[in-house]
């Protein structure tokens, strides 16, 4: 009887559900799309039951479109986004919206722990306190939804709620936990001493898993909505990041693996808890292995944005043919991509768009170009940090949306002085979480097996006289960013008092 991995992929705007064999081949994908909601400036909720209901649906359809069995699927791994906040009562059941990643509500909560406990929780977790992560989240509910806390069960993530879900078992998997700001970095369990002072129960916190760990099989309730055996096992999954590096084939000292999406995500796999208040830092998927992460928190985000609401196009494509046609040293231009301010590296709320060096004879190819060039400028100084403490980028794989533009991989390339390789894979996070469900049910007995498997469709190597060009433009990049930062506290300023005036 054939074997099969089902991998269940959350992300922001939608959710996969992709069936592999056991040679990580794609056997059939079902997307299912679900909304988000803004209730207040800077809020970002989603209902848990979308998550639930796209993956009873897309389990049923896939079945249905392979033609393979429920009882040839051996494992099922859920991966999701960060930092998702869920508080459910004690029959499961979600008592409000999840704070999704986006959600930026916590900032006072975040602020508070940075003066009162800021050393405590950066030496513990190895993270500054931020507004999107857990912790300020759970706080904030506390402070103003006393009743929803008091409630509350457990505070679950996305991926650990589907999991509850299908097992009838609570869980958060160590990746998760590595940004919740609730947890010991090198231990990966939770700090009593974070917890105490954040005033959090640690009674409301579900138990840490390995990523790979089974947490529990697939109950008689799941498996009639779903039309999955009951009995096959699940493991506790990870966030998506995570979960596309491993799919990436990112996971020794010194690779580098970069999400090019909406945010563009630089990751540096390293053998050892390195904290450094510029960058998050989690653990990867494989063992004693961590991530240390920063990101352009609209850098994929920027380009669209362009096409979309200046240009009025759908098509990327069309854009990056544009800019194809062009040479880095025609039109020097200076694009600070932090249009919806900005977490690591540079941790700064208050930051937006800047376009630096528009002529009359500048056009729409210049602009595009300047966007990705300031994209990648932002990873190189992510990357920058890194090798400054001494880490050896050793490889470079980029997936996402941004790898389908060959000009932006070649910009990449030449502004990072780096070969970078693209994964023949497209869904890298579903990818990576049906590696480490097949590695924690036994059906692979190491990562290194898995990834000999994932090929490479495409290389780009810097040239030279670019490499050249783009130090002197990073380091204006870098420049302007520096001395723009109390205009850009001024820009807040006089925006926030012309809401107050106008309540």
């Amino acid at each position: 009887m054939a074997e099969y991995i089902l991998s269940i992929d959350i992300g922001t705007s939608s959710s996969k559900a992709v069936l592999f064999d056991l040679a990580f081949n794609v056997v059939a994908s079902v997307q299912k799309k679900y909304e988000t909601n803004y209730p207040n400036t800077s809020w970002a909720e989603q209902a848990p039951d979308q998550w639930w209901e796209a993956l009873k649906e897309s389990s049923q359809d896939i079945i249905t479109k392979s033609h393979v069995s429920a009882s040839e699927i051996i494992a099922i791994g859920i991966d999701s986004f960060s930092t998702t906040v869920v508080p459910v009562d004690s029959h499961g059941l979600p008592l409000r919206p999840g704070l999704i990643w986006m959600d930026r509500r916590a900032m006072k909560q975040a602020h508070w722990i940075r003066d009162h406990f800021g050393e405590e929780t950066f030496k513990i977790s190895g993270n500054l306190s931020d507004a999107g992560n857990c912790a300020p989240k759970i706080m904030w509910i506390k402070q103003n939804e006393r009743e929803i806390y008091n409630s509350t069960h457990m505070f679950l993530q996305a991926n650990g709620y589907l999991v509850l879900r299908m097992t009838g078992e609570y869980s958060m998997d160590k990746s998760q936990a590595g940004l919740s700001q609730l947890c010991d970095i090198k231990t990966g369990e939770y700090s009593k001493l974070l917890l105490d002072a954040y005033g959090i129960d640690n009674t409301k916190l579900p138990p840490i898993y390995n990523c790979t760990d089974v947490v529990g099989h697939v109950d008689k309730k799941a498996a009639a909505l779903t039309g999955l055996k009951e009995g096959t096992p699940v493991i506790a999954g990870s966030m998506d990041n995570v979960a596309a590096g491993l799919g990436a084939g990112a996971f020794k000292d010194g690779e580098v693996f970069i999400s090019g999406g909406t945010v563009t995500t630089n990751n540096v796999c390293i053998h050892e808890p390195r904290s450094n208040k510029k960058l998050h830092i989690y653990p990867h998927i494989i063992p004693e292995t961590w991530i240390a992460a920063g990101s352009t928190d609209f850098g994929g985000g920027a380009l669209s944005w362009f096409n979309e609401q200046i240009l009025d196009k759908s098509d990327l494509s069309e854009l990056s043919t544009l800019v194809a046609s062009s040479e880095a040293k025609d039109h020097s231009m200076i694009f600070l991509p932090y249009m919806v301010g900005q977490r690591s590296p540079i941790w700064n709320d208050k930051t937006t768009g800047v376009m630096m060096g528009l002529k009359p004879t500048t056009t729409r190819r210049e602009i595009a170009r300047a966007i990705m060039e300031g994209t990648a400028y932002g990873s190189r100084h992510v990357i920058q940090i890194l090798e400054n403490e001494g880490v050896k980028i050793s490889n470079i794989r980029i997936t996402g949306g941004s790898a389908n533009s060959g000009i932006w991989m070649q910009i990449f390339s030449d502004v990072l002085d780096k070969q970078i390789d693209l994964p023949g894979v497209v869904d890298l996070p579903p990818l990576g979480t049906a590696i480490a469900a097949a590695y924690g049910v036994g059906a692979i007995t190491s990562f290194q097996e898995a990834a000999e498997k994932i090929p490479i469709r495409n290389s780009f190597k810097p040239n030279i006289e670019n490499t050249e060009y783009y130090q002197d433009m990073y380091e204006l990049f870098c420049t302007v960013y520096t001395n723009l930062q109390t205009e850009f506290d001024s820009l807040n300023r006089i925006e926030n008092q012309v809401k107050k005036n106008s309540k």
